[in-house]
């Protein structure tokens, strides 16, 4: 059985004129509640895993290997990781978001796809031995070629991955992700225990891509085309609106550690740059997550703005329900969680983890407007939004520096909102949602995370000054947690009930 067919047989799979079937169980509202709920449920759940097995590994990983391993692969990184950007030209995402494209046309993009990866190895290859003598490190040429081979196997795969994610068949794609972490895991570990040194760490990743590769083209292959130029003009327009987005985010999003470490000392960067894991990373996991699903979703309901508003404004609810009071009160126990967990050396990170942790729930919603983009018309408008953002968050950076590593963290609030306004624009227009409406759905969590505020504010005045910083996080966290959860089980219980139902209506297809 072939990929097309593949598609074609799921429910909500579209026809060639990329409208719904009207067979489809999707049609009704449950049916895709429970679609989008059971997508989440499958990658949330393997993703946890994953990471899981990740940090067991990594931990045993790192006590065979020795720092210099590790920072060889880093090295090596920089420059992978820059060309990464490059690599299948945005074309899978193209897959998912046009979806009147001709098995034909899929064909041509499957060929061209495969053509970039094999560009993206063989540009590697010409870099590997100037990144050596830039390192002064003979070693690292072969290592950013070998780590090279991996484009190859993504490009590969990137357009049957494509297809799979327009099917929403997201069970199956997180059953292959967890299968990768699993054989990369292994690999990596044993080659460590054998004793080939960073050599496990480079191999085990491309091996794990290998094997998925490998999967998706036995199981659910495409048949190549010669490209056809002409009639991929649509689809090459949009995957290079994709890739421009991709490398002026890159860009901008890491001016920040650029210009602290060429302005700063180590230690403001080091504190900096950890202050910006701690604060995105609770967030990240829950906006990656969303990431993963939402672009196919909101392409399978591309053609009815009422559907794409309704599942803009519930998945914003919701979001913000989750990670208001993670931000903020990451923000608000900071100055105890700092010196107990990491220890006093780390103080410095405090006043811009708070700063971040806070703006990181704002960044957040954003997440779930940037796709409506590229389903409604607007990847040109997010390309041109990419170069606004290369162009300005520097400036903004240089500027914020004047003031330390919490300048420029406070430059994060300054510059990023300007950057939103025309997408937003663009994105509630498309769906014909008020802005006013939109911001309605965030008032459960904005008020409940207020009180939240309030109640561990009033805690850390009443404690005694004295107090060890054990005892104010257990007291500040307690006390957040009860707040929050009272507000939202008494006020804004009948908004909590609508997700647990949609839950409980997806539950079945987990067992």
């Amino acid at each position: 059985m072939t990929m097309q067919n593949v598609v074609m047989e799921q429910p909500g799979a579209v026809n060639a004129e990329g409208k719904m079937s009207r067979s489809s169980p999707e049609n009704s509202s449950g049916a895709l509640d429970c679609t989008l709920m059971r997508g989440i449920a499958w990658t949330g759940a393997i993703k946890w895993l994953s990471q899981l097995l990740s940090w067991v590994s990594t931990i045993v990983v790192a006590r065979l290997l020795n720092p210099e391993d590790y920072g060889i692969v880093a090295m090596a990184g920089v420059f992978v990781g820059f060309i990464g950007l490059l690599n299948e030209f945005g074309l899978g995402a193209a897959v998912v978001a046009l979806r009147h494209l001709t098995e034909e046309q899929i064909a041509s993009m499957h060929s061209l796809a495969s053509l970039f990866g094999v560009a993206g190895f063989l540009l590697t290859c010409l870099v590997a031995i100037p990144a050596g003598r830039i390192y002064a490190a003979s070693n690292i040429p072969l290592v950013i070629v070998v780590m090279g081979a991996g484009f190859a196997f993504l490009a590969v795969r990137s357009v049957p991955s494509a297809l799979l994610e327009r099917a929403l068949r997201f069970k199956l794609l997180a059953l292959l992700e967890g299968g990768q972490a699993i054989v990369a895991a292994l690999v990596t570990v044993g080659l460590a225990w054998w004793g080939v040194g960073y050599w496990a760490l480079v191999v085990g990743g491309v091996a794990g891509h290998a094997a998925v590769t490998a999967v998706i083209m036995s199981q659910h292959p495409v048949r190549y085309a010669r490209p056809s130029f002409r009639s991929l003009h649509e689809a090459l327009r949009f995957s290079s609106h994709v890739l421009v987005g991709r490398i002026s985010w890159y860009v901008a999003s890491n001016a920040d550690v650029f210009i602290a470490g060429r302005i700063f000392g180590q230690g403001i960067v080091g504190a900096y740059s950890f202050a910006c894991t701690l604060a995105n990373l609770p967030l990240d996991k829950i906006t990656a997550l969303l990431s993963r699903v939402m672009p196919a979703f909101y392409s399978s309901v591309q053609t009815d703005p009422t559907i794409l508003r309704r599942y803009l404004l519930l998945l914003t609810e919701g979001l913000a329900l989750l990670t208001f009071p993670v931000g903020v009160g990451m923000a608000l126990v900071a100055d105890a969680f700092v010196p107990l967990v990491l220890g006093e050396q780390w103080v410095g990170v405090v006043l811009p983890l708070q700063v971040l942790s806070c703006w990181a729930v704002v960044r957040s919603l954003f997440g779930l407007i940037s796709p409506i983009l590229f389903v409604t018309g607007g990847s040109r408008l997010s390309m041109l939004s990419g170069l606004f953002c290369m162009v300005v968050y520097p400036l903004g950076f240089w500027f914020g520096s004047g003031w330390g590593a919490v300048g420029i963290a406070l430059a994060w609030v300054a510059v990023q909102p300007v950057s939103w306004i025309a997408p937003y624009r663009h994105a509630l227009a498309a769906v014909r949602l008020p802005f006013l409406e939109y911001l309605s759905v965030l008032w459960p969590a904005a008020t409940s995370t207020v009180v939240m505020a309030g109640g561990v504010y009033f805690i850390h005045q009443v404690l005694p000054g004295n107090s060890s910083h054990l005892l104010q996080l257990l007291c500040e966290a307690t006390a957040g947690v009860t707040m929050y959860a009272a507000m939202i089980g008494i006020f804004h219980r009948a908004r909590l009930s609508r997700f647990l139902g949609m839950i409980k209506g997806s539950h079945t297809v987990m067992i």
